[in-house]
């Protein structure tokens, strides 16, 4: 089988899988596993593939998402060949679109196993969630001037919300926020993703900055998160679900979620 991934979270889950040597073509963003776009064609980004690239490869199966490619590529791969389109809006869609993908890349046993441990985490997390008090509201920035954030019409978001926590930027998506609407917002957290911005140590100190500038009411928890495990739904998720469900029950999960000022306790 020959196997164009153009989604970065599907080619790893399809390499976890089992199928690794059988992935031809992938975006220049699939990162995992590691060095996979340095032994395999990269097709362009997920925004931009080159279809003549792919058509070259004579793929048998292509991955898409709804969100992350254009509407108008996933057409043109509809006629290149047979092609598996997904787009989970919460983790808890995950397990069925395991269990989807592997048995349009003929993995059935293994997706099953991925599933169902994948089911287990999220439950597990749902369970401990009861001990995060009071629903504690939460900003989960993604972005740099402007600063942007994730809405609560997102997989991120739901994420966080089976964790027992509350988005305080209701409907929108993806908007971008000044200061002064973020203070309105009163969040008691706000994260700071490890992507698609890279935030460092001056970032978190500049919300700090403009925050305390503008208003005396107390600055929010700072938090870093990796956003690789909250944002790439598939074989990342059970492992995500559990460093969040390690961190509500006070484990050690500094890898995951951590300070984002080495002051704050």
């Amino acid at each position: 089988m020959r196997i164009v991934s153009l989604v970065p979270s599907i080619t790893a889950t399809i390499a976890d899988l089992g199928l690794e040597t059988s992935i031809v073509g992938c975006t220049n963003f699939c990162i995992a596993p590691p060095g996979l776009a340095r032994r395999i064609t990269v097709v362009g980004g997920t925004k931009d593939p080159d279809l003549d690239k792919i058509m070259a490869l004579a793929p048998d199966r292509i991955l898409v998402n709804t969100e992350e490619n254009r509407a108008e590529d996933i057409l043109a791969c509809r006629a290149i060949s047979a092609i598996h389109e997904s787009f989970p809006k919460s983790p808890h869609d995950v397990p069925a679109m395991i269990s989807s993908i592997a048995n349009f890349v003929g993995a059935i046993s293994a997706g099953q196993l991925m599933a169902d441990q994948t089911t287990a985490s999220i439950v597990a997390l749902k369970k401990a969630s009861s001990k995060v008090k009071a629903r504690d509201s939460f900003l989960y920035l993604i972005w740099r001037k402007p600063w942007m954030a994730v809405g609560s019409d997102t997989y991120i978001s739901r994420f966080l919300e089976i964790a027992g926590l509350s988005n305080a930027l209701l409907d929108l998506r993806y908007p971008q926020l000044s200061m002064e609407e973020i203070i309105k917002l009163s969040p008691k957290m706000v994260f700071f993703s490890s992507e698609p911005w890279p935030f460092r140590k001056r970032d978190y100190e500049a919300f700090a900055s403009e925050w305390q500038g503008l208003t005396k009411a107390p600055l929010p928890k700072l938090l870093k998160i990796d956003g690789k495990a909250m944002s790439w739904h598939g074989s990342q998720t059970q492992s995500a679900a559990t460093s969040l469900r390690l961190w509500i029950d006070g484990h050690d999960a500094s890898k995951f979620i951590r300070h984002a000022l080495p002051n704050e306790s």
